[in-house]
C-alpha cells in the first residue's frame, strides 16, 4: 500500500477522528490520499503552534490521544505547544513532514535537524528512514504516548517517504493505545499496606490531586477515599475538575495559582499529605512551601512516573496508576481503626464559609461593576455543569481556578500551567470543542495579552462552525508583568514603564466581528450575564469583550503577593 494511505489507514485503526494542522509543500502527497478517508477530519489552523494547543486540549477533554500535523517549514512553531504537553504529561502524536534526508547537508529550503529539535521535549522522536518502518513507528508512538507517564511523541516523515510502498501485512493498529492510560498498573501491595497504616494512624490527613487523577479518570476513587477517611482534598490548577468543588471535603485548587489562604493553611496543618498524580511542581506548592518538604509531615505519593516519585518530597512511593492504586489503597484501609477526624473535616466547612462571607462582601461592594471575582461567579451561575473551560494564564486563570466552583468532577478544564505560555485558550477551546459532546458548552477564558498571539484562530472557529463562547479579560496590557513589578518594588507603576507592558486601545469587538463572530462588549455585570446567556444559545462562535483593571491596580489573590502587604486588607481576597 502507498505510504500516505498507510498512514491514514493506521490512524483509522486507532479510531482517530480529528487532526489539527497547517498545510505545507512537504506534506502534499499525504493530503492527496486524504480524499478517501472522510471519517478523519483535518482541521486547518492558522499557526502550527495553535495546532499543538488544539491537540493538547482535545486530549484533555476527550481522554484520547491528540494528533497534530505540520510541515517542515513550520516545525519550529510547534515547539511551545509540544513543550507544554511534555511538561504536563499530555499524550500527543506530533507528525511533521520534512525535506528528503539526502538533502539535509545541502542547505535545502525548510530543512533542519527536527530530531534534535524535538528530542528534549518529547518522550521520543522517530524519523522514518524507509517506508516499511512507518507502521511500526506509529504503533510505537501510540504505545509510548499513552503508557506509563503519558506525553507527546514526534514522528518525522521526509517528503519522499510519502510516495513509497508499505507491506500490507504491516498495516494494523493496537486500538487500546488510542486512549490513555494505555495500560494500568497498581503499586506493590507491601507499599500499599505501609501507606494504609500511615493514613489510618494520621489525625489530620489531606490529599492533593494533580493532573494524573484526571488522566487516569480517578475522580470517583478520590472522592471515595476522602469520604471514608474524612480526608480533605484539593487539586493543582491543572487538575481542576478532579474533585467536585462543592463537596464538603473539597479545598478546591491549592498552591500559588488559584489557592486560597484557608485551603493552603489546612495543608500546612496536616500531619499527612497524600499526593495523587501530582508532579509537586512550584505552582501547585507555592514554590515548595505548601507543604514544606522539611515540615516533618508524612508524605505519600502515588504516581505512574518513577522520576516524579520522591522528586521534591521525601515521600513513601506508590508506583502505579492513580485509579488502580487508589482502589487497592481503599481496600487496604477497610476495617482499620482511625482517629476521630470530625473536627478536622469540619474545618473545611468553617474555612470555606468564612472565606465565602468575605467574597460575598466584596461582590456586594462592587455592585454592578466589573470585577474578575464577580465575572467568574456569574459564569459559574449561568453555565451548565457539563461546560468545558479552556483558560489562558493570568487573571483569567487565577480567578477561575480559585473562585469558579466546578460542581461536577471529570474532564472539565484545560489550563496550561506547566509552562504557562501565552496564546493558549483560543486554540485550546477549538480542540476541546471536538473532544467533548456536541451538547456540552465550551468557553474560552482569554487574556488580551494572549489574544495577540493567536487572534487568527478566531477565523478558524468561524470557518469550522464551532459553538464556542470566548470571553476576553481586557486590561490593555501584559498585566501580570505590571503586577509583579508593583509587588517586587513596592511602588506604583510610573508612566515610563508602560513601554514594556501596555497596548494601544483596540476595538476587539470590531476585530472579532470582521472575522465572522457574533461579538459584544459588556461593561457591567448585569450586561455580561445577559450577553453570556444569549451567546450560549447561538450555534456558532461568540465573543465578549470585558474591560478589567491591570494587576497592579487590582492585585489578584496570589500567596506571595498577599504576603507582600502591598494590597489593602479589604482588597486582597486570598
Amino acid at each position: 500500500m502507498n505510504t500516505s494511505r498507510a498512514i491514514l489507514e493506521i490512524l483509522k485503526g486507532y479510531k482517530v477522528k480529528d487532526i489539527f494542522g497547517l498545510p505545507g509543500e512537504t506534506t502534499l502527497s499525504l493530503y492527496r490520499a486524504w480524499k478517501d478517508y472522510p471519517e478523519i477530519k483535518y482541521h486547518m489552523c492558522r499557526d502550527e503552534r495553535s495546532s499543538v494547543f488544539m491537540a493538547d486540549a482535545y486530549a484533555k477533554a476527550s481522554g484520547r490521544v491528540g494528533i497534530c500535523e505540520g510541515p517542515s517549514v513550520g516545525c519550529t512553531h510547534m515547539v511551545p505547544g509540544v513543550t507544554e504537553a511534555f511538561q504536563s504529561c499530555v499524550p500527543l502524536i506530533c507528525i511533521t513532514s520534512d525535506i528528503p534526508l539526502k538533502f539535509g547537508t545541502k542547505n535545502m529550503l525548510t530543512g533542519c535537524d527536527q530530531t534534535a529539535l524535538f528530542k528534549s521535549i518529547t518522550k521520543d522522536s522517530y524519523t522514518v528512514n524507509k517506508p516499511e518502518e512507518l507502521p511500526h513507528l506509529f504503533r510505537r508512538a501510540f504505545r509510548t504516548a499513552t503508557t506509563g507517564k503519558p506525553g507527546p511523541v514526534h514522528i518525522r516523515i521526509p517528503s519522499d517517504i510519502f510516495e513509497g510502498e508499505v507491506p500490507d501485512c504491516e498495516i494494523y493498529a493496537q486500538p487500546r493505545y488510542a486512549k490513555f492510560p494505555g495500560c494500568r498498573n497498581a503499586a506493590a501491595k507491601e507499599d500499599i499496606m505501609v501507606a494504609a497504616e500511615h493514613i489510618a494512624a494520621s489525625e489530620r490527613p489531606v490529599m492533593i490531586c494533580g493532573q494524573g487523577v484526571v488522566h487516569s479518570g480517578a475522580w470517583f476513587e478520590v472522592q471515595e477515599i476522602a469520604e471514608k477517611q474524612n480526608m480533605p482534598m484539593g487539586t493543582s490548577i491543572n487538575a481542576k475538575g478532579a474533585i467536585p468543588e462543592n463537596h464538603s471535603l473539597a479545598l478546591g485548587v491549592v498552591g500559588a495559582r488559584g489557592g486560597r489562604r484557608w485551603g493552603n493553611e489546612m495543608i500546612l496543618e496536616a500531619d499527612l499529605v497524600l499526593f495523587v498524580g501530582s508532579s509537586t511542581d512550584s505552582a501547585g506548592t507555592d514554590g515548595w512551601k505548601i507543604p514544606n518538604p522539611k515540615s516533618g509531615q508524612i508524605f505519600i505519593q502515588i504516581d505512574v512516573s518513577e522520576r516524579e516519585l520522591g522528586n521534591n518530597y521525601n515521600a513513601l512511593p506508590l508506583f502505579g496508576d492513580a485509579r488502580e492504586t487508589l482502589k487497592e489503597l481503599i481496600t487496604a484501609l477497610k476495617g482499620k481503626k482511625t482517629p476521630n477526624r470530625k473536627d478536622w473535616a469540619a474545618k473545611v466547612h468553617e474555612g470555606r464559609a468564612a472565606h465565602e462571607k468575605m467574597l460575598l462582601s466584596l461582590i456586594s461592594k462592587e455592585g454592578d461593576s466589573i470585577h474578575p471575582l464577580s465575572l467568574v461567579r456569574t459564569i459559574e451561575e449561568v453555565v451548565p455543569d457539563n461546560t468545558f473551560f479552556a483558560v489562558d494564564p493570568g487573571i483569567s486563570a487565577v480567578y477561575s481556578a480559585g473562585f469558579m466552583r466546578l460542581e461536577k468532577a471529570g474532564r472539565r478544564s484545560a489550563y496550561n500551567f506547566s509552562m504557562g505560555a501565552l496564546g493558549y485558550a483560543i486554540p485550546a477551546a477549538i480542540g476541546a470543542r471536538f473532544g467533548v459532546s456536541e451538547d456540552y458548552p465550551v468557553i474560552g477564558l482569554v487574556g488580551d495579552g494572549s489574544f495577540g498571539f493567536c487572534a487568527g484562530e478566531l477565523e478558524t472557529s468561524v470557518r469550522l462552525g464551532l459553538k464556542i463562547v470566548y470571553i476576553l479579560f481586557n486590561n490593555q496590557a501584559f498585566g501580570w508583568i505590571r503586577g509583579t513589578e508593583h509587588v517586587e518594588t513596592g511602588r506604583e507603576i510610573e508612566p515610563w514603564y508602560s513601554q514594556f507592558t501596555d497596548f494601544s486601545k483596540v476595538d476587539y469587538v470590531k476585530f472579532a466581528e470582521s472575522l465572522g463572530l457574533r461579538s459584544f462588549r459588556a461593561e457591567k455585570i448585569s450586561e455580561f450575564e445577559k450577553t453570556l446567556k444569549l451567546c450560549l444559545q447561538e450555534n456558532g462562535p461568540c465573543f465578549i469583550d470585558v474591560p478589567i483593571m491591570t494587576e497592579d491596580r487590582q492585585l489578584p489573590p496570589v500567596p506571595g503577593w498577599a504576603a507582600s502587604n502591598i494590597a489593602k486588607p479589604d482588597e486582597m481576597i486570598y
